[in-house]
């Protein structure tokens, strides 16, 4: 296979890398163990009532847990899938097992950034639109970018009533006050 021309990437201008996504088996006995060993937390969820996606432009069906944590500038990602048809886990789950997924980026202008990356010839492997109890949206997409990086990339926007939320302990917290979002105990 032959690997995109990179020379247009320039137009893309991601932020910095400010997720890390980990498929676990268990996502209580990894909370606890990501906050024993590790020294992360607190930890949370989201309160999703609607999680459309689509794995190589087929639409499917996800049954996952997600938790997050905050570490630094990072969003450390605890992803469990617990059922539903072949996805972007399920591929990893099946060649290398648990571990690290992909790093993310929030970006702004989803769609421009969605289409520059195309243009770049980056594919997408799985994209989406999450949505929440209090009316949050996320869309992402996870892009091929194994060959190129080693990785999966994936861009990540949140709105809430259209406006652009950043991901922060603090909005987190704020949600956990709202009932958009649960505190998970280790």
């Amino acid at each position: 296979m032959t690997l995109p021309d990179i020379s247009t990437i320039n137009k893309i201008k991601l932020s910095n890398s400010n997720q890390l996504g980990i498929l676990v088996p268990n996502i209580p006995k990894a909370v606890l163990y990501y906050s024993k060993i590790l020294n992360i937390g607190p930890w949370f969820r989201s309160k999703t009532v609607k999680h459309e996606a689509f794995y190589r432009g087929r639409q499917i069906s996800l049954d996952l847990d997600i938790v997050l944590a905050f570490q630094g500038g990072m969003e450390i990602e605890l992803i469990q899938v617990k059922g539903g048809g072949k996805c972007v886990y399920s591929d990893m789950l099946r060649k290398s097992g648990e571990g690290i997924h992909h790093l993310g980026f929030l970006v702004s202008s989803y769609d421009f950034r969605l289409a520059r990356l195309k243009e770049a010839g980056i594919g997408v492997l799985q994209s989406g639109s999450i949505f929440t109890k209090g009316s949050a949206v996320t869309r992402y997409a996870y892009l091929d970018t194994i060959k190129q990086c080693g990785i999966i990339t994936e861009i990540i926007e949140t709105k809430l009533l259209g406006l652009l939320m950043p991901h922060s302990r603090l909005i987190m917290g704020i949600g956990c006050l709202t009932g958009d979002v649960e505190r998970v105990r280790a």
